[in-house]
Formats: structure tokens, C-alpha cells, sequence
């Protein structure tokens, strides 16, 4: 958007080596490339996360974990300040679950799962990738994510391949809408780390709210991190009209990109 400031934020997942921070660099980059060619937040957003669920170093898309039953399930999500919101859960099979999170957020519904989704991205003709052998070389990080603002709208971004060794039925907070993430007038906000802990702290909704109510995002980020133990990791990404901020109670690979 010609004139307006463009920010993009992406991490890793909460803790994922700092050193990685290559990658979050290079989401940060297309993101920030297609935002400057105008095109759509979510789209921005999802796409960044893309190349994130492309980098077997995190734990997404390819990099996923395994659960206890040696399967790789996946969940993604997206939304923006248009009130746009799709997710999908335990989807397998599927190269880049983020887009099509991002396809159901375009459809009729808000959220589909397993083999339901999967039957749904192969009707829209998304890539299949065989994980039966997969070995992820992310070993301790947790969801992936962006979130993005052009000027006027906002929006974020997650996927995940999980926790590792968890029930295959086990669903964390990023398909639940205002845990995992949340975009409205106000922001964008997306959490990373114990899952089960952002869903009941309903993390990115009440941090959104926070913004609302006019507090910055860096006294947002630091307010947050003070809601979880120590034994509980928690990383996010914040954007509203007044700035950004990222960070972990981990290491965490993240980065930011500003442009016009």
C-alpha cells in the first residue's frame, strides 16, 4: 500500500534456536514483498508461514513433530481484522496446512478437521507430501507464526506440527479461535509455546484487548509473559497502530521487517 508503513513480524515457535533467525528473515522478506505488491494481509501472512512450514528446522508443515503413534498431525490458522478466520486440525499429508486454513477462511466455514480436511485440500488440489518417513529437526520448538499490518488492516498467522509424542486425538490452541491468535481493528496478536497454557489464559484475545484499551504492544508483551510459570513456554508476536513487539520466555527465532 503506496505511502503507509508495512510491518511484518514471524518466529519460529518458542524454543527454537535463535540462530535460526535466518528463517524467519527470509518469511519476513516475502511477506513484506508481497504487502509492497498490495496483496491482501491474510494472504501476506499465510504465505510467510508457508515458507516457516517449508523449513524442517521448526516445527510445522515439513519440520512437524510425530505423535505418539508415530503419525504427523497437523493444525494452521489464520485471520484478519475483516473478521476473516479459518483453521484447520490434525490434517495429514498436506505440504503447507496454513493454506488451507487460509482457504477456509475464504469458504463458508471456520474450521475443519482430520481426514475431512485433508479430503478438502485435495479437492482444492493442495500439495500431498508423504511423512510416513519423516524425521523432524525440531526437536524443542513449538508453533510457527506472522503476524502483519499494511497501513490499514491487519493479520496472523500459525501452524504446527504439535507436540511431540502427544495423543493423535490432542488439539492445542492454534485452531481455537482468540487462543492461538487474534486480528481486529485494533491488532494482530499470535502466541507460541505450551498449548494447553494459551488456551485456558485465552492468550491472544486478552492481549488483543489490552491493545484496545490503548496499552503498546512491548508492555503488552511483557504483561503476558508474567501469566505463565516458568515451566511453561510462551513466545508472541504483537502489531497495532502504535508498534510491535516479539519475544519468549525461550529462545526464539523471530524477526521484523518494516518498508513503504
Amino acid at each position: 500500500m503506496p505511502g503507509k508503513q508495512l510491518i511484518i513480524l514471524a518466529h519460529g515457535g518458542a524454543g527454537s534456536n535463535n540462530a535460526h533467525s535466518d528463517g524467519t528473515d527470509r518469511a519476513c522478506k516475502i511477506g513484506l514483498e508481497l504487502l509492497q505488491s498490495q496483496t491482501p494481509v491474510l494472504e501476506a501472512a499465510c504465505y510467510a508461514v508457508s515458507i516457516l512450514e517449508n523449513d524442517s528446522r521448526f516445527n510445522a508443515g515439513t519440520g512437524s513433530r510425530k505423535r505418539s503413534d508415530g503419525s504427523v498431525r497437523m493444525d494452521a490458522a489464520c485471520m484478519d481484522s475483516g473478521k476473516r478466520f479459518g483453521a484447520v486440525s490434525a490434517i495429514q499429508h498436506i505440504k503447507n496446512p496454513i493454506q488451507v486454513a487460509r482457504a477456509v477462511a475464504n469458504s463458508e466455514y471456520r474450521v475443519l478437521t482430520g481426514e475431512d480436511a485433508h479430503q478438502y485440500a485435495l479437492e482444492l488440489s493442495f500439495e500431498k507430501v508423504d511423512m510416513t518417513g519423516l524425521e523432524s529437526e525440531a526437536p524443542g520448538t513449538d508453533t510457527v507464526g506472522a503476524v502483519v499490518f499494511n497501513g490499514e488492516y491487519f493479520a496472523a498467522a500459525l501452524s504446527t506440527g504439535g507436540t511431540g509424542g502427544s495423543r493423535p486425538g490432542r488439539v492445542g490452541d492454534v485452531p481455537l479461535i482468540g487462543c492461538g491468535l487474534y486480528a481486529g481493528e485494533h491488532g494482530a496478536v499470535c502466541a507460541t509455546g505450551h498449548g494447553e497454557s494459551i488456551t485456558l489464559n485465552l492468550t491472544a484475545y486478552r492481549t488483543y484487548e489490552m491493545l484496545g484499551r490503548g496499552i503498546v504492544p512491548q508492555e503488552a508483551l511483557e504483561s503476558v509473559l508474567g501469566w505463565f510459570e516458568d515451566s511453561q513456554d510462551i513466545g508472541l508476536l504483537i502489531v497495532s497502530k502504535k508498534g510491535h513487539a516479539g519475544g519468549s520466555n525461550r529462545s526464539m527465532a523471530w524477526s521484523t521487517l518494516t518498508g513503504k
